[in-house]
């Protein structure tokens, strides 16, 4: 379950299923109080000085601190060996074999789905951007099987949280996206409905297009749900899934959607001891 603590009397968002495991890893989502990424000028200072207090409260030195310059991709980092910007990625995974002190990264959200695993045996950490593009790369299984094949995680042993992103019921897309989503699960029933909801548009009727006349249909994935189901299906067994969402909760998280592109992002800050 997600709750909130306050660093410096501003509101993070946090997961229960990691709680056993501090101070060996620690982690964060933050919110509109307590934000570290925006391009917006009047409001960088504050941005800056809310990142050295997250930094300063986790003991975590720049010199340990990666960043990532995130794409849609599903590229994904593997202990990078210094704190220089890395581009093209959208994922890192990060452990501490060389006892370096406290190491930590952070990644950037206002829709897209932030993913974040912990291997508690082997001491890794993965922290995934799973927009709709990186779900359809299906970059959370991509992450379970890079894990194994460095670190010899095994895939029950990893813990998994999925924080706040857009809900369903807000994140209307075309066709195009179920069909690039779709066989990233295996056909279930139960949970297909669940990952994705249909509507129909004044056109005709959906019963009659589709899946053949597609451009008639609207679809409402859930990119919860949808990187849930590749983790189960990769043998992950906890799974905590944030009720909070983006466009729904706006007043504590930002939306890309609903505040017209804002530049402001909320971020998932992880660290290892």
């Amino acid at each position: 379950m997600f709750y909130f603590e306050k660093i410096n009397n501003k509101k993070i968002l946090k997961s229960s299923v990691f709680a056993e495991f501090e101070p060996n890893f620690t982690h964060l989502f933050t919110t509109k109080e307590s934000f570290i990424k925006t391009k917006e000028p009047n409001l960088k200072n504050t941005a800056n000085s809310n990142l050295e207090q997250i930094l300063d409260h986790l003991k975590i030195e720049k010199e340990h601190f990666f960043k990532i310059k995130q794409t849609h991709s599903t590229n994904i980092v593997i202990n990078p060996k210094n704190t220089d910007i890395i581009d093209n990625t959208d994922g890192i995974i990060i452990s501490n074999a060389d006892n370096t002190g406290n190491i930590g990264t952070m990644l950037h959200f206002a829709d897209c789905t932030p993913v974040l695993l912990y291997d508690p045996k082997n001491h890794v950490a993965a922290g995934l951007h799973a927009g709709w593009r990186g779900t359809a790369g299906a970059i959370s299984r991509l992450g379970v099987k890079l894990m194994e094949e460095n670190f010899g995680s095994k895939p029950e042993n990893i813990i998994a949280a999925i924080g706040p992103c857009i809900g369903q019921e807000d994140f209307e897309a075309g066709m195009e996206v179920y069909e690039a989503l779709k066989n990233t699960i295996k056909p279930c029933a139960n949970e297909t409905e669940r990952c994705f909801k249909f509507k129909e548009t004044p056109k005709s009727s959906l019963s009659e297009v589709f899946p053949q006349n597609a451009k008639c249909a609207k679809v409402f994935p859930d990119l919860a749900k949808i990187n849930e189901r590749q983790l189960i299906e990769a043998g992950v067994k906890t799974i905590d899934i944030c009720h909070f969402k983006t466009y729904k909760d706006n007043d504590i998280l930002f939306s890309y959607r609903r505040e017209n592109k804002t530049t402001n992002r909320i971020s998932m800050v992880l660290k290892l001891g």
